[in-house]
């Protein structure tokens, strides 16, 4: 965990230290026995390895941890060790679904490959489509939602069915009306000072327009991520497991969510507070447009080119770390085009026309 950097709220960075690890393995509860103690001292060190570590950091586009969210991995990495581990991946509601949001899955794709090759038992993804609840928060056409989520499923489906067969499963969030209850209850038991805070840290976030917007925008993140509150349903794949502990994996902005998480916790029960998270380097949420220039999913599989506007270069990021995948065998070819704006050699580049063939099967 040495020099592994905890982010701000403003993208600034300090570096873990050996007394910061050491102070907060301290404050951990004790395990059961002598022989559990063993066993977590042994193994969690390649776990957080696997998850955070340097070669995480440069190859795996992670980039740390938030604020508040050292002890919590800490924590989820010692109950990893003897309970099954999920890497939970949530994508909010879009009417426009980018090209890649294809990539916000690959940073736990990659760490559930090092934690196999470390010797730790494979991972289950967990990948929640929470298009009917953002819809109904941010005030989004169902429809349109609805539409978008479908086919960024089917997507998800063929490229991890390729890349963790067996191993991930596709959930919807279920439009309950106990669940937006439940979002007004939670905002109301902010104080005044905390609701302040809240409002604070993530003006202009989230797509919200209005004050009680993002305060209910923020109560969804806890009741998904810390209370598991928000009735789930298995759309494609393998369900959790029992038992499990859950990482989440997400982008630099999940920092702010993270950091609210704590404000609602304040003053609840023990362990009631946000857990473990692992921030990828996706600057810009992959399931929205970027402002400075982006590929819709569906623009791309209608035969879409990017080609003579500019795209941001989160985007530029994001697109490269899509074609990095290794690809099974018939999804690439070596004679892309070379006025082929997609192309190896090109920023974004394209593997090939088979994986766009592959990703156009699953609009039918």
């Amino acid at each position: 965990m040495r020099g592994v950097p905890v982010l701000g709220p403003d993208k600034e960075s300090r570096p873990l230290t050996d007394a910061d690890v050491r102070g907060l393995l301290d404050a951990l509860p004790p395990c059961a026995d002598a022989q559990e103690t063993g066993e977590v001292n042994r193994l969690r060190p390649r776990l957080l390895d696997a998850l955070v570590g340097p070669e995480a950091r440069r190859s795996g586009y992670v980039q740390g941890l938030p604020r508040h969210g050292v002890a919590a991995l800490l924590r989820a990495a010692g109950e990893a060790v003897r309970a099954p581990l999920v890497l939970r991946i949530v994508y909010g509601a879009s009417t426009t679904i980018p090209l890649r949001a294809l990539s916000y899955v690959l940073p736990a794709v990659r760490m559930a490959s090092r934690l196999t090759e470390a010797g730790h038992r494979a991972p289950h993804l967990q990948i929640v489509l929470a298009g009917s609840l953002g819809c109904r928060v941010n005030g989004l056409s169902g429809a349109a939602v609805a539409e978008e989520t479908t086919l960024l499923a089917r997507c998800l489906g063929l490229l991890l069915s390729s890349l963790v067969p067996g191993r991930f499963g596709l959930y919807d969030t279920l439009p309950a009306p106990s669940v937006v209850t439940a979002l007004d209850d939670l905002v109301r038991t902010l104080t005044p000072a905390r609701r302040a805070r809240v409002l604070e840290r993530l003006g202009g976030k989230g797509g919200a327009t209005a004050d009680e917007q993002t305060l209910r925008y923020a109560a969804a993140h806890v009741l998904v991520h810390d209370r598991a509150a928000v009735p789930l349903t298995l759309r494609q794949g393998t369900a959790v497991p029992d038992d499990a502990t859950v990482i989440d994996v997400g982008g630099l902005q999940e920092r702010h969510f993270h950091a609210v998480r704590h404000l609602f916790a304040a003053g609840a029960a023990p362990g009631a507070g946000p857990g473990a998270l692992v921030l990828s380097r996706h600057s810009v949420p992959p399931y929205t447009m970027a402002r400075g220039g982006d590929v819709g999913l569906r623009e791309f599989l209608d035969g879409g080119s990017p080609q003579g506007r500019p795209l941001a270069s989160a985007v530029r990021h994001d697109l490269r770390l899509l074609w990095s995948v290794p690809l099974p065998a018939g999804l690439r070819r070596a004679d892309a085009p070379r006025d082929d704006p997609y192309r190896a050699d090109a920023v974004p580049a394209h593997p090939s026309r088979g994986f766009a063939d592959v990703l156009q099967g699953a609009r039918s």
